[in-house]
Parts: C-alpha cells; structure tokens; sequence
C-alpha cells in the first residue's frame, strides 16, 4: 500500500505543479441498514472532511438504516448525500446478465417500482432524499430512462455510458473506477490514469464487500486526495448546479 500511495502522491504532486484541477466523486452503492460497514465508511468520509454519496435501496431499508443516515445527512448536509438505488435490488432476468430494471419489464411495471421506492425514500428523508437514480448493477433500459424523466428526476448515475444521457430533463452521471475490482497498486495506476484522461473521475464503493484493508487503504487514499489541492471532491448535487433543483 505504500508504495501505491507514493506513486499517487508523485502524480498529485506533478498535476500541482502543472495547476490542473480534477472533480471527483464517492458512490457507495447497496446502503439499507445500520452496520458496522456503513457505520465505518461513514466515520471515515468525516474524519477526512470528504463527500460521497449514498445509494439507499428503499424497499430494503430498516428503520435503523433510516435513522442512521438521517442523522448524517442533517448534521453534515455538505458530506452525506442520499440517493435512490432501484427499488428491491432484485433480478428479473431470466438470461444474461443480472438487471433489476432490464428488457423483460415494461414501461409501467418500472415506472411503478421507480415511483414506489421514490414515496419510500422521501417519507423517510423528505427534502433530505436528492432525485438521482441510480439502477442495481448499473443497468436499464431506455424505458428507465423515461420513467425518471415522467417522474422530475434530476440526476441519473451509471457506468461510463452515463456520461452520453442526453434528451431528458435529466443529466447522467458516470462512475468510472470500481474501488472493489482491483488491488491497492492497480487501482492508483487507473486513477492515475484516469486524471490524466477525464475532468471528472467517479469512484463507486460497496461498503458491505469491504473488508479491513479496504477501509484502510480507503481512508489512505481519500488522505492523499484531500491534502493534494489539485482534487474537488463533489456530491451528486454540486455537480448538476445549474442543470437541476435539489430535493423534489
């Protein structure tokens, strides 16, 4: 882990020196209940004074959950967003690949479950609960897409492809690195990598696959991003300024 994080400090370094500046963004997906895994990511995102933004599955949401992310997101609204991760996080796919909201659902049967976790989220959070979507293995169909643009959503978050959303009255947000995929050194070469290509580098995290060297390299590496003065961390929100209203 050391050495990963001297390299990342050397390509901070030369990215100053250069006065680059780079958006880059937390996504913890598969947040519904009050664990010591949540409980940690979250102790973790405020120790390092840094945003990330949180994908609640609302049909699987405990009181507790509830309880424990309200808490967070009223005492520092600038660090804890909330988010909306499908509805059950469940696969209604027979063949292929795993899709909550993929080909064998029609239009209304996903505007339907879309609209459903949306009353649950927002009677758990009210204003607190961002309308940004964000599908379970971060995929759908366009008939998704439709049902958050009839239903006002703001923000719509996927891998890569997000980024080419256009045509609704919402905007896509992309992850880009997935935290869990790779070893500590593999992951600083992408993100390395990453800042060199893109403007905006999105990092999605599972809390609950995350085991003591993960959270700690975590803590490490959000460590080095903030101390670097070359990183703007954002939540969803602040990056759609200007293209969306927060809350409903």
């Amino acid at each position: 882990m050391q050495e990963a994080l001297i390299q990342l400090r050397s390509a901070l370094a030369r990215f100053r020196s250069e006065g680059r500046k780079f958006n880059l963004f937390f996504r913890d997906d598969d947040v519904d209940e009050d664990e010591d895994s949540l409980r940690r990511l979250l102790r973790i995102f405020l120790k390092e004074e840094a945003p990330v933004n949180l994908q609640v599955i609302p049909d699987r949401l405990t009181p507790a959950g509830a309880s424990l992310l309200l808490q967070h997101r009223q005492s520092r609204p600038d660090l804890f967003e909330l988010n909306q991760h499908g509805w059950r996080h469940i696969n209604h796919e027979r063949e292929g690949r795993k899709c909550e909201f993929g080909p064998s659902r029609n239009f209304a049967e996903q505007l339907a479950d879309i609209a459903s976790g949306r009353r649950v989220l927002e009677d758990a959070f009210g204003d607190a609960f961002s309308l940004i979507f964000t599908p379970p293995w971060n995929r759908c169909t366009a008939e998704t897409l439709t049902a958050l643009d009839r239903l006002g959503y703001h923000g719509f978050s996927g891998f890569r492809s997000a980024r080419q959303v256009s045509g609704y009255g919402f905007h896509g947000v992309a992850v880009t690195l997935e935290f869990q995929r790779w070893k500590n050194d593999e992951i600083v070469r992408e993100l390395i990598k990453q800042l060199n290509d893109l403007d905006t580098v999105g990092i999605m995290l599972h809390h609950k696959a995350m085991d003591d060297e993960g959270f700690e390299f975590l803590s490490y590496l959000l460590n080095e991003l903030a101390s670097s003065q070359v990183i703007k961390f954002q939540r969803f929100q602040s990056l759609l300024t200007g293209k969306c209203k927060r809350g409903k």
